[in-house]
């Protein structure tokens, strides 16, 4: 039998977390000071242009990050009475990722402005940047994707991928953590006191959702935005959290799969004004209106992905070598993302599917890829090495090591397929689906270390809830639950007994004797509370 403590010291050891006092107590105190990306000096520099600028535009992405960006800056602007600004989110199928010469046009000539902040894009913006600067624009760029080599010509560039390492507790802030990075520099130059903590649970939103690591600054910002969630909400995100049914406690994981889904069904599927609409809404009749329409939406993206997903699965058989690259015109290119990730969870490798804007207006030849990649590969770096060896097949293309965004023409798809496998035909991918941190016994478990595990919270992509190993676990008996998806499993091991819960759980895997991963928790039913075993795979 092994001590808890002990337990946690080798999975934090194994995870290369040295500062352990920091990382199980996560506290404001350990946050990486904001002048470190943002000197006085700019935050400064850019108060100033905010304050004579005769009209400001916020420029943002349409995914969760971007949008709630937009929610906390401009809420912040007017907060210290600046209200000349107007927030543009640009249509995923009109204008696409990132800052846009047509939409730019679009808003000039609706009515000329002289300063222009990006939120969660623009890092690549070139040309873009050079054509605002023409026209006397004042332009700050806040992004936190990987740099192409040549950064854009902007006045100010807040992005901590050009600023800090990885080590630094910063580097790995989404969007709209680099928004909060700056509106706390700016409070500092102002010297007032707004109260920034409101604004955590978008930040935590956004951080959970757009999938960043969460280690250093992004685990606390996180910890402390649910801590917002679940005792004094804003409007929006609580009318959210009605019309999802999320009741008790609000966890990381209903950041990621139940509010996060709802903010993006709108850019998805739409135009991601909706979901700004709420998350600044101050009226409970419109808010929940709103709410109810991204449920809605929602809805209609989970079929959407469904369908994609089976046929993507029905032409496995043209894939060749590694990874699989598919391309229907049919195919909505706001929700191939998502089905993406489902493809690398089944098959464990690097997916890129292409879609089209799908009965809205034409994409001129162009179509549109969603990259997501199991580990052993960097999909920012391969796509990079794809550009160099073979310079102007993708038009654009940025994102991050497990993401991507690209596109290319329609004609040269064939092309980018066969150089996409033939690229990762000496990539390694891990043998198994099903990783663990360590082997335990049943002997090992008890409540304290269950407490201890909670203390690692919250859990999300570079934090993962620790899975366990334990091998030759006798099944007593199981049965189906919910709707028939899911099994609920009787184990015993040394003649100590467990329960387990395996969702969406396989039941031709099922055998007398298991070894088995899981994660372990508590279920609490009827005033009782026990350890239950969360079967992730069996191996």
């Amino acid at each position: 039998m092994r001590k808890p403590e002990e337990i946690i010291e080798e999975i934090l050891k194994r995870r290369g977390i040295i500062d352990t006092t920091a990382y199980l107590n996560p506290h404001p105190k350990y946050l990486e000071k904001s002048e470190k990306l943002i000197s006085k000096d700019v935050a400064g520099k850019i108060l100033n242009k905010l304050k004579k600028a005769k009209s400001i535009v916020i420029y943002s992405d349409y995914d969760v990050d971007g949008v709630t960006s937009s929610v906390l800056f401009s809420k912040f602007l007017s907060e210290i009475g600046i209200k000349n600004y107007r927030v543009v989110i640009p249509s995923r199928f009109k204008d696409g990722y990132g800052l846009n010469i047509k939409r730019i046009e679009e808003e000039w000539d609706k009515d000329p402005f002289d300063f222009l902040i990006t939120f969660d894009c623009g890092i690549s913006s070139r040309k873009e940047v050079e054509y605002l600067r023409s026209k006397g624009v004042f332009v700050v760029i806040t992004d936190h994707h990987l740099p192409l080599d040549d950064v854009p010509n902007a006045d100010i560039i807040i992005n901590p991928k050009l600023t800090a390492s990885a080590d630094r507790g910063d580097y790995y802030l989404c969007g709209c953590g680099v928004a909060f990075k700056l509106i706390h520099m700016i409070k500092n130059v102002i010297g007032n006191g707004v109260d920034l903590k409101k604004y955590l649970d978008l930040v935590a939103l956004a951080t959970v959702a757009d999938i960043v690591p969460l280690v250093g600054d992004n685990r606390i910002l996180v910890k402390y935005g649910l801590d917002v969630i679940n005792s004094n909400p804003s409007l929006g995100v609580k009318s959210l959290m009605a019309v999802a049914g999320l009741k008790g406690d609000v966890g990381s994981y209903h950041l990621g799969f139940v509010l996060g889904p709802r903010i993006n069904a709108s850019g998805r599927l739409d135009i991601a004004d909706t979901s700004y609409h709420l998350l600044v809404c101050e009226d409970e009749t419109d808010a929940k209106v709103l709410a109810s329409k991204l449920d809605e939406l929602n809805e209609a993206r989970k079929k959407e992905c469904d369908e994609i997903f089976e046929e993507a699965i029905s032409m496995m058989e043209e894939t060749d070598g590694n990874g699989i690259c598919l391309y229907q015109k049919h195919w909505n290119k706001g929700v191939i993302g998502i089905v993406a990730s489902r493809l690398v969870e089944r098959y464990n490798t690097s997916v890129i599917l292409f879609g089209t804007n799908v009965d809205k207006e034409d994409d001129n030849g162009i179509i549109s890829g969603s990259g997501r990649t199991a580990d052993g590969v960097d999909l920012f770096g391969f796509l990079s090495e794809i550009d160099k060896v073979y310079p102007g097949l993708m038009i654009k293309y940025g994102g991050h090591t497990k993401a991507c965004g690209l596109s290319v023409y329609e004609k040269n798809f064939e092309k980018f397929k066969s150089v996409f496998h033939r690229m990762l035909k000496d990539v390694e991918f891990s043998d198994t689906k099903v990783s663990y941190d360590l082997a335990l016994s049943f002997s090992d478990l008890n409540e304290r270390l269950v407490e201890f595990i909670k203390k690692m919270e919250p859990f999300g992509y570079g934090n993962e809830n620790p899975r366990f190993l334990f091998k030759n676990v006798e099944l007593l008996d199981f049965r189906k639950i919910g709707t028939g998806e899911h099994l609920s499993l009787n184990l015993q091991q040394n003649g100590q007994r467990f329960r387990g819960v395996w969702f969406n759980g396989d039941e031709n895997r099922i055998d007398s004797t298991l070894d088995i991963v899981a994660n372990l928790d508590f279920n609490e039913y009827n005033g009782n509370r026990y350890i239950q075993l969360k079967v992730v795979g069996i191996v």
